[in-house]
């Protein structure tokens, strides 16, 4: 009787623990948080070195798309057991998702809805295992080390604790960071609750980069769970492999698409990309009608299909244009070491992509106008004319990448669109309104 009892109590314990604690797929923020409390400061410094790739990703450059970048990779596999000393195989396997999450080519790519479509892109960016260490002998770009530590998570979650995974006795020391992305695999649950998935090191132009601070090689870098490592690995939830692709955003320099706000901020904390709609708060589940701002005048859903969201990894399946921008500018700001540059041989004809564009078509409720090498000076504005050449509406539009026209549920059938700039046109196109 008393060991049912003491059963009955063990089961109530762990049911309490996994009821009052969530899993936090991502701590990069509170990991930044963290940090400042370790070396006031480096916030400012991680935000101005985000502000200025942002301000360095509007830069026309010539060849700007035709340039790929490859990073080569180590991983630092942690283990306290076999369990957590996961295969070669699961590895490879993450690479290869990197691979076709950053450049495009998963084939999930299909189900990003056609309003997001205008905006979905190729970051150019590659990722390969390291082939030589830091002294030039040859590796295989993937370190196992036994730890005397049986996890290095905690509840509540203790970042000081798990970034011990950087560092000896327990860890493995990261190899030149300005020349490798370091990602360190390892357990990040604690009483057997997977409370932490992942978290990164943004970049950052401190000044004292090259001192002995929370700024320097030896923290720079990806700690994710072993448990998500992968695709089919044995241990992980369904499709948890876009962790790492989210992780590598943070590295390269995305914030979350809602911003880190609360939902008690509303809609006014924003990730500073244009092209990524506003949402009050981080997204669960795939719920496609979901649109948490849509108080916001000319809002569109939330971007569940964006790979820094919280949604389900088999709902994300795109960056958008200005995320590309801002990691290809961090890139060759404050990660230059780490990529190798090349253009593809030989170089392609150009491709031409529409200059302008508005969708969908038909259109059922609102209509997206797409624009690019936007002037902010210039006046835009879209006029619909009915069959008979009337014209039913002047929208004033923003000078800005994608916008929303809303109030056009009393037009039906066949209309045509046209697009201006400075009272010039820019496009007309035939469009189907609420058929």
């Amino acid at each position: 009787m008393r060991e049912y009892l003491f059963f009955i109590l063990a089961c109530l314990f762990s049911f309490q623990v996994k009821a009052q604690y969530q899993t936090v797929p991502c701590a990069t923020t509170d990991y930044i948080s963290w940090l400042e409390t370790q070396q006031p400061g480096i916030t400012s410094d991680i935000n101005e070195a985000f502000f200025n790739a942002k301000r360095n990703s509007l830069i026309k450059y010539k060849n700007k798309k035709d340039t790929i970048y490859t990073i080569q990779v180590v991983f630092h596999v942690l283990y306290n057991n076999s369990s957590q000393n996961i295969d070669d195989q699961y590895i490879e396997s993450q690479l290869d998702v990197l691979n076709a999450c950053f450049r495009r080519t998963n084939a999930d790519t299909v189900n990003t809805r056609a309003v997001f479509l205008p905006v979905a892109a190729d970051a150019g960016i590659e990722f390969k295992l390291a082939e030589e260490d830091p002294e030039g002998n040859p590796t295989t770009g993937i370190i196992r080390k036994q730890t005397a530590l049986q996890t290095f998570g905690t509840i509540p979650i203790n970042l000081a604790a798990v970034d011990r995974v950087k560092l000896s006795p327990y860890g493995s020391p990261a190899w030149d960071t300005e020349q490798y992305l370091n990602i360190w695999i390892c357990d990040l649950s604690s009483n057997g609750f997977d409370a932490l998935l992942g978290y990164a090191y943004p970049p950052t132009n401190a000044d004292n980069w090259n001192t002995n601070s929370f700024t320097t090689q030896n923290k720079q870098g990806v700690v994710v769970h072993y448990k998500v490592v992968g695709e089919n690995n044995p241990f992980s939830l369904s499709t948890a492999e876009k962790t790492t692709v989210h992780e590598v955003g943070h590295y390269l320099g995305l914030r979350h698409v809602w911003g880190d706000g609360s939902r008690n901020q509303g809609c006014n904390v924003d990730d500073f990309m244009e092209d990524t709609p506003n949402s009050r708060a981080a997204s669960n589940g795939c719920n496609k009608s979901q649109n948490t701002c849509i108080d916001n005048p000319g809002d569109l859903p939330d971007m569940l299909e964006n790979y820094m969201d919280y949604s389900d990894g088999n709902c994300q399946n795109m960056f958008t244009a200005q995320q590309v921008d801002q990691m290809r500018a961090n890139l060759k700001l404050f990660r230059s070491g780490i990529a190798s540059v090349r253009y593809p041989e030989p170089l392609p004809e150009p491709v031409v992509f529409a200059e302008y564009g508005l969708h969908p078509n038909p259109v059922i409720e609102d209509l997206a106008v797409h624009l690019t090498d936007v002037d902010e000076n210039a006046s835009y504005t879209l006029e619909i004319f009915n069959i008979l050449g009337q014209k039913v509406r002047n929208v004033m539009l923003q000078a800005q990448s994608l916008q929303h026209v809303s109030n056009l549920s009393d037009l039906h059938g066949y209309y045509v669109c046209s697009l201006q700039k400075n009272q010039e046109v820019l496009m007309t196109q035939k469009v189907i309104f609420n058929p």
